[in-house]
């Protein structure tokens, strides 16, 4: 027996719309069957009533009487005349137990009363729950599951007027939600996150909005919650395609977000098809920009992070990169946890597996059913409609994405027409399938082929040229490049062509066509594959002739748009351009894709890509110079500062005309900056020079900014201060009349770094100031990690220790969470002057400790010396008189 007695609350869910609908004398009825049925309930389970509103209080002796109570009364609920839904809440702790004398009962009394800090966790626990769920504390949960129940722990929540977070568990059986509840008004969900309690509506992430509610998977979803909770760090989705993979792991990310403060992160990988292209989608994902070793970078990223989750979506065709990547990070960082969607298994050590198979007839239906009533308000559930459901989903074989295209079609068919118009013609395409199978192909996707290839004979003309023709893209898209892309010629003379607008409405209300962020949109994979392969040979060509077109013809600025997201596409239309002969094509995407790559990473991909076109076709002048200046820029960013050199000074080289030409304008910069890191001023300066005047030549502002922030830097680095000064400000002034915020944001950098050589602290602070905010605009994490360093160090030279320490602590948590390992130890060392100067010694002592040795795994013996100086300064003094390290540059 329990040393504590348990409490237990019940509330009906939504009692008071049940009761103005049946009206009073039908719920007097209603509350008077529930009240005999919970009352021998509670003689059944040794139970006595306290109290009671909508639903009841009762006191038990032990947890396992209430749970079993709390499980007979949901079944009890569900077999009235009405059925209902109770919340309930159970609490096992010290509480104050009164029996009231017989003259206070008589006056209206409760027999029995209970009081304590334990009814207040009852109450809030059954305010907490979803209807037809049971909460309990932890002391509860304990006793339950050493007694063999199922239990489900959800985390801790702030409750109202309770001093500390309550740890919060659910009991129940397979009709259980299972599921964490959201938060309510007087409850909400922490997590313990480095030494304190945090929000869990404050979890970091990039989670997509879920389109609809998610329906069924309860069995599988209490599965993944209980393999995540207990020994797994990687789990593994598996299951044909269509089986709801990518669905199940966003439910479960969005319900247990709470569970991972640092932060639950979604990486879509259905177009990556290498290691650098999978590589690519995991930076974008976790906002990593990546660099000379991309997969020990995003474990290290990753390992910042500590406790998280990462989901890799689509992993099928990676799987042969399974253990140099997924592997390294499970190793590099022990607290993240990881869900995988695959077709098939990774062979991992470690890896749990969960394979999704069909929903059971009755989940089936209820997906038809509430994607029925998505599509069509006056949808209404009857007998006949209920047959007609079942039989379909079977028809069906209980495929997810099957049934989901088939509910949209109520507006226009009763569930019993389409059965019947359906039946046949799929038992047609099944037997056809059957006879067209080959050795990897199994019923489920036949299935799902032959309600694809139901739902495309039932489209419009238009609508169909208009999906297969959207399959070309690799990954999402806008609207402008499905404008340019889609052509609608064709159709029959008496058809007037719609509106691609329309079009693109009607497809998303089919289900076959996603709508994104950023007004963008996207196709499953399945569905993308399926109208690929429907698009005739000549119009495949034309349609990925006018997608070439169309990205060749953007600027840098739309191709670095929203942190590169057109880079898919972009490279898919380089190797098309490559394929097809056309070096014009393939050199303008080539160079689009660079810049995209440069806010992403890895520039190993960029090297890929320029040698795919070098070997593709017979490049003129003009093209090799293209491709040789991304390759040597690429080897430069790569850390192969001597072969992008000969890279680059050979593609300039061939450059008939540099000096009028964007292409050789660049290699000019690029050449002078190497020069100029080589000490070679006068040479670095004639090829700068030159860049800058093909940039006032052509007008392009891009190349004057690259030109002048080098020239300005050159100057800064030969003490040339009022020099550096000229070049910074007129690249700014171009850059701000081009609008260019990210030129606008690095030249505000090097002007800062300017102002502090000059022990101009004020501007330092503004220029750095006016930087953070570019930087946090235009999404450059690791920008924005460098300019808090250094406003940290400008504060601190103005003895403002309390700003300085929360811009180094913050660029800090920045450079982890980016895998940014260069910036860490001389952030760290900062910041360990900066505690230093606050007087807080020890602090300062474990930090700069902490950065010595990290520099020590750095070429830079100056950040290990400047660590141990100020280590020997610490003890006794309470200030330390050396300097900060120096800025870091953009």
């Amino acid at each position: 027996m329990s040393p504590h007695p348990t409490l237990l609350f019940t509330d009906i869910e939504g009692s008071t719309a049940v009761n103005a609908r049946l009206g009073d004398a039908a719920m007097a009825a209603l509350w008077a069957l529930h009240d005999r049925g919970s009352r021998d309930l509670l003689q059944a389970w040794r139970g006595r009533e306290v109290d009671r509103s909508d639903g009841l209080v009762a006191l038990f002796e032990t947890p396992q009487d209430a749970a079993g109570f709390a499980a007979a009364y949901h079944r009890l609920l569900a077999t009235l005349p009405e059925p209902l839904l109770a919340r309930a809440g159970l609490h096992t702790g010290p509480l104050d137990v009164r029996h009231n004398p017989p003259e206070d009962v008589a006056l209206g009394a409760k027999p029995v009363e209970a009081f304590g800090i334990g009814k207040a966790i009852g109450a809030r626990l059954m305010a907490l729950a979803r209807g037809g769920q049971t909460l309990l504390s932890a002391e509860a949960a304990a006793q339950l599951q050493a007694s063999g129940w199922r239990c489900l722990r959800h985390g801790h929540w702030r409750m109202k007027g309770l001093p500390e977070p309550v740890e919060v568990h659910e009991v129940g059986d397979d009709t259980s939600p299972w599921m964490p509840p959201p938060d309510a008004e007087k409850s909400q969900r922490v997590v313990w996150h480095r030494g304190q309690w945090m929000g869990g509506d404050q979890v970091p992430h990039n989670l997509p909005a879920e389109r609809d509610l998610f329906v069924g998977r309860r069995t599988d979803l209490l599965a993944l919650a209980g393999l995540l909770d207990g020994p797994a760090r990687l789990v593994t989705l598996h299951g044909t395609g269509g089986m709801g993979k990518t669905r199940l792991s966003l439910r479960h990310a969005w319900a247990w977000r709470g569970s991972f403060p640092g932060g639950v992160w979604f990486c879509e990988l259905a177009q990556a098809r290498g290691l650098d292209s999978l590589l690519q989608a995991v930076g974008v994902a976790l906002g990593v920009p990546l660099g000379a070793d991309p997969v020990a970078q995003l474990g290290r990223a990753i390992a910042g992070r500590e406790r998280c989750l990462v989901i890799l979506d689509n992993f099928e065709q990676l799987t042969r990169h399974a253990d140099e990547t997924v592997g390294r990070w499970l190793d590099l960082a022990p607290q993240a946890h990881f869900v995988v969607t695959s077709r098939e298994v990774l062979g991992l050590r470690g890896e749990h597996t969960l394979a999704l198979d069909a929903l059971s007839p009755a989940e089936g239906a209820e997906l038809f059913h509430e994607r029925a009533r998505a599509a069509l308000a006056s949808y209404q559930r009857n007998a006949e409609t209920d047959r007609a459901v079942a039989e379909l989903v079977q028809l069906l074989d209980g495929l997810p994405l099957a049934i989901e295209l088939a509910a949209p079609r109520v507006r226009v068919m009763a569930p019993a027409q389409l059965v019947a118009r359906m039946g046949d013609r799929f038992r047609l395409l099944a037997v056809q399938g059957g006879q067209n199978a080959g050795p990897g192909r199994n019923d489920r996707q036949a299935t799902l082929q032959n309600a694809l290839q139901w739902s495309w004979e039932l489209m419009s003309e238009a609508e169909r040229k208009t999906l297969a023709q959207l399959a070309v893209f690799a990954g999402s898209f806008d609207y402008p490049a499905a404008e340019a892309v889609v052509s609608l010629e064709g159709l029959p003379a008496d058809t007037e062509a719609p509106w691609l607008v329309d079009l693109l409405q009607s497809l998303g209300d089919k289900s076959l066509l996603r709508r994104l962020p950023h007004s963008r949109f996207g196709l499953l994979r399945a569905v993308q594959a399926f109208a690929l392969a429907h698009l005739p040979a000549d119009e495949l060509a034309a349609a990925r002739a006018r997608h070439g077109r169309y990205y060749a013809g953007l600027d840098e600025r739309a191709a670095c748009a929203h942190g590169g997201m057109d880079l898919d596409n972009l490279t898919q239309a380089c190797r098309h351009g490559a394929a097809c002969g056309n070096p014009a094509a393939a050199t303008a995407c080539l160079r689009l894709a660079w810049a995209a790559t440069c806010l992403t990473g890895p520039m190993r991909a960029a090297l890929t890509l320029a040698e795919e076109v070098r070997q593709a076709m017979k490049l003129g002048p003009l093209e090799a110079a293209a491709v040789g200046w991304v390759e040597g820029s690429a080897l430069v960013g790569t850390g192969r500062a001597a072969e992008g050199r000969a890279v680059l000074l050979a593609a300039l080289g061939l450059h008939p005309s540099p000096e009028d030409d964007p292409i050789g304008g660049r290699l000019n910069a690029a050449v002078g900056d190497l020069l100029a890191l080589s000490g070679d001023t006068t040479g670095a300066t004639h090829h700068l020079q030159a860049a800058l005047q093909t940039g006032l030549l052509l007008n392009d502002s891009g190349l004057q900014c690259l030109a002048l922030n080098a020239l300005g830097a050159l100057a800064h680095g030969n003490g040339q201060h009022a020099q550096a000064q000229v070049h910074f400000t007129d690249a700014l002034r171009r850059a701000s009349e081009a609008g260019d915020h990210r030129w606008q944001g690095g030249l505000l950098g090097n002007l800062g770094a300017l102002h502090y050589t000059l022990g101009q602290l004020a501007e330092a602070s503004a220029a750095y100031e006016q930087a953070l905010q570019l930087a946090q605009d235009t999404g450059d994490r690791r920008w924005e990690a460098n300019a808090r360093c250094n406003l940290g160090l400008v504060y601190l030279g103005q003895k403002k220790t309390g700003p300085a320490e929360q811009a180094l602590r913050e660029s800090l948590e920045l450079s982890r969470h980016i895998g940014h390992a260069r910036l860490v130890p001389p952030a760290l060392c900062n910041l360990g002057h900066v505690l230093a100067a606050a007087g807080k010694v020890h602090e300062a002592r474990s930090v700069l400790l902490e950065a010595q040795a990290l520099a020590s795994a750095t070429p830079d013996p100056s950040l290990v010396a400047e660590c141990q100086t100020a280590l020997d300064a610490l003890p006794p003094e309470t200030e330390v008189q050396t300097g900060p390290v120096q800025l870091n540059r953009d």
